[in-house]
C-alpha cells in the first residue's frame, strides 16, 4: 500500500527538478527584456527653489521715543489713508506751552534789538552833526559810546537768534504729537488706543502700499551664486491656485549670514528681493510663497531622465546598452531639472540607455531594449 506512495513522490520530485532546468535554461539563454530611452538634444532650464514672504515696497511706522498721552486715534486696521492725513494725535499740552513761551522770548528779543538799533542810529545821527558842526553846543559823543552800542547790538541780535532756534525746537516737538501718513496706502496695525500712554516696543499706526510688493528670500550659497539682478522669478502658493504671479529679481544682499538651524547647525544664506510685476488680489504682507527662478537656459543639450542614473561614490553611470548588452559608462553631469539630467560627458545623441537600473543588472548581461513607454 505504500509502494504507490512512494512512486508518486518521485514523479513529482522528477518533474520539478525537469522545470527548474527548464526555467534556468531558458532564463540563461533569452536575454532580460529592460526598459530603455534614447538620449536626445533637449532645451534645459536650471531652476532654484525657494520659499520667502511678502512684504510691501512702501511702509510708514509711526513710533515714539518716549510714552505720551494718546488724544485721539484717526484711523483703524484696513483703513484706506492718503498722503497727509491725521493718523495719530498725542497729548500736546506741554509742547504748547513751551512753544508759546518761545514766542514770547522771540518777541522779547526782537524788542531788545530794535531798541539797541535805535540807540545806535541815535548815536551816529548826533556825532556825525557834531563833526559836521551842525550843532556847536551839543556835546559830541566819543567813538567809544558808538562802539559800545554797537557791541549791544550784536548781543540783541545773538539773542534774538538763540530765542529763534529755541521756537522752532518747540514748534517741531509740538509738531511730533500729531503723526500723518507720508505715504498713501492701507492701515495694517494699530496698536494705539485712545486715553491710554503710546507703547514705545511697537509702532502706534503701520501703513503700506499694498498695490506694490516685494518678496523676501534667504537661498544658500550655491543656489545664491546661480541667481542674477533681473532674473525672472515665478510665484506660487495655495491661494494662487493655478494662477501664479510673475516677477523679477532686484537685490542681492552683498554678504551670507550665517544663520542656526533647529539642529543647531549653522549654515550661511543670501537674501534675495523680487519685486511683483503684479500684485494678486488676496495677497498680504507675511504671507508665505514658493518661489521659482529660472538660473540657466540652455538649448540643444543632451539630456537624459533622472531614471536612469546611479552612483558610486561621487561618480555617475548609466547603463549603456550596445550590441545587445550592457556596458557600465560613466558619465558627466551639467545642469538638472525635476525631471531632465544634462549629460556633458560619456553619451552621444541616439544612445540607447536602461530606466530603473536594478541590482540584477551588471556589465556584459544580455538584454532586450523595450522603448514603447521610454521615448523622449
Amino acid at each position: 500500500m505504500k509502494k504507490p506512495l512512494w512512486w508518486g513522490i518521485g514523479i513529482v520530485f522528477v518533474l520539478s527538478l525537469a522545470y527548474g532546468g527548464w526555467w534556468l535554461w531558458g532564463r540563461d539563454q533569452g536575454p532580460m527584456k529592460v526598459k530603455a530611452v534614447a538620449v536626445a538634444p533637449i532645451t534645459m532650464q536650471e531652476e532654484v527653489y525657494a520659499t520667502g514672504s511678502l512684504v510691501p515696497v512702501s511702509r510708514q511706522e509711526v513710533r515714539v521715543l518716549n510714552p505720551g498721552l494718546v488724544t485721539k486715534v484717526a484711523v483703524k486696521s484696513g483703513e484706506s489713508v492718503k498722503a497727509g492725513q491725521v493718523l495719530i494725535t498725542l497729548d500736546s499740552t506741554l509742547t504748547d506751552a513751551q512753544v508759546a513761551q518761545a514766542k514770547a522770548n522771540v518777541e522779547a528779543a526782537q524788542t531788545g534789538v530794535n531798541s539797541a538799533q535805535s540807540n545806535l542810529n541815535e548815536l551816529k545821527r548826533v556825532q556825525s552833526a557834531s563833526e559836521a558842526n551842525l550843532s556847536p553846543l551839543s556835546a559830541s559823543p566819543g567813538l567809544s559810546s558808538t562802539k559800545q552800542a554797537e557791541g549791544v547790538l550784536a548781543q540783541s541780535k545773538a539773542a534774538l537768534k538763540q530765542a529763534q532756534e529755541a521756537l522752532k525746537i518747540a514748534q517741531v516737538q509740538q509738531g511730533q504729537m500729531v503723526y500723518k501718513a507720508s505715504i498713501a496706502g492701507t492701515v495694517i496695525e494699530v496698536n494705539a488706543q485712545e486715553g491710554n500712554l503710546s507703547p514705545v516696543q511697537q509702532p502706534l499706526v503701520s501703513v503700506a502700499d499694498l498695490s506694490q510688493m516685494n518678496v523676501e528670500s534667504r537661498l544658500n550659497e550655491l543656489d545664491a551664486g546661480k541667481v542674477q539682478i533681473g532674473g525672472k522669478v515665478t510665484i506660487s502658493s495655495k491661494l494662487l491656485g493655478d494662477t501664479p504671479a510673475q516677477g523679477t529679481v532686484t537685490e542681492i544682499s552683498p554678504q551670507a549670514v550665517a544663520t542656526a538651524s533647529v539642529q543647531g547647525n549653522s549654515s550661511a544664506t543670501v537674501g534675495v528681493k523680487i519685486h511683483l510685476d503684479q500684485v494678486p488680489a488676496g495677497l498680504k504682507p507675511g504671507f508665505s510663497v514658493n518661489i521659482q527662478m529660472i538660473v540657466s537656459t540652455k538649448e540643444g543639450v543632451l539630456a537624459v531622465p533622472q531614471e536612469v542614473l546611479f552612483q558610486e561614490g561621487k561618480k555617475n553611470f548609466v547603463y549603456l546598452i550596445q550590441d545587445g548588452k550592457l556596458v557600465k559608462t560613466e558619465v558627466l553631469i551639467g545642469i538638472g531639472t525635476e525631471t531632465h539630467q544634462e549629460i556633458s560627458s560619456g553619451l552621444k545623441a541616439g544612445d540607447l540607455i536602461v530606466l530603473n537600473p536594478s541590482n540584477e543588472l551588471s556589465q556584459g548581461l544580455a538584454v532586450t531594449a523595450d522603448t514603447g513607454s521610454g521615448e523622449t
